[in-house]
């Protein structure tokens, strides 16, 4: 009898470390489930403000967008337009700039900001610029327009930055301008550098 009790009590002893270890287990699989649980909800939550935000982004862009004629509007975008056409080139695109540019400027402008030239000048600049691997891209620009304007002029200023890279060296510049946008030409008549 002694041996039954010791084996009753070796089996009990068995029965319980194998209830504590199945109890630990379930509780660290309960603690994981609660971790996950408050996971899933932040994700929802954070979900749900991002939908909000995409919706509230949406409903602006559609503001603006409604919003194309009105007169500062169409200047900055014919602004923005100008400089990235003449700012955004490498040396097979330099020559195309000029003639797009065009649509958005007068020719006094264009001569101005480095336009003009004759055919065998633009031919040696593109030329030098392909030996150089040049090309240059408008990073960052802002767009400040004055308050008061004429009925058909919008002055503003201009502010951006363009990178340049020629024969591997990159150059980083600043560009300031104050512009003249005719509202019944819709181009930019007149600019300087301040």
């Amino acid at each position: 009898m002694n041996r039954n009790k010791i084996i009753l009590i070796i089996i009990g002893i068995l029965a319980l470390s194998a209830f504590y270890k199945l109890n630990t287990t379930n509780q660290k699989l309960s603690s994981k489930d609660l971790k996950q649980t408050a996971q899933i909800a932040k994700l929802k939550a954070e979900n749900k403000r991002l939908t909000t935000q995409q919706v509230t982004f949406e409903n602006s862009s559609s503001s603006t967008t409604t919003s194309k004629n009105n007169p500062d509007k169409k200047a900055e975008q014919v602004a923005v337009k100008l400089f990235r056409t003449l700012n955004n080139w490498n040396a097979d695109s330099w020559l195309e700039k000029q003639q797009i540019a065009a649509k958005y400027a007068t020719d006094d402008v264009l001569t101005y900001l480095g336009g003009g030239q004759s055919v065998d000048n633009q031919t040696t600049a593109v030329k030098q610029l392909k030996q150089l691997n040049a090309t240059s891209q408008l990073t960052e620009s802002n767009i400040y327009f004055e308050q008061e304007s004429t009925a058909n002029e919008i002055k503003g200023i201009f502010i951006g930055t363009v990178k340049t890279t020629s024969s591997g060296n990159q150059t980083t510049n600043n560009i300031k301008y104050l512009f003249t946008y005719d509202t019944k030409q819709e181009k930019i008549t007149e600019i300087s550098t301040f």
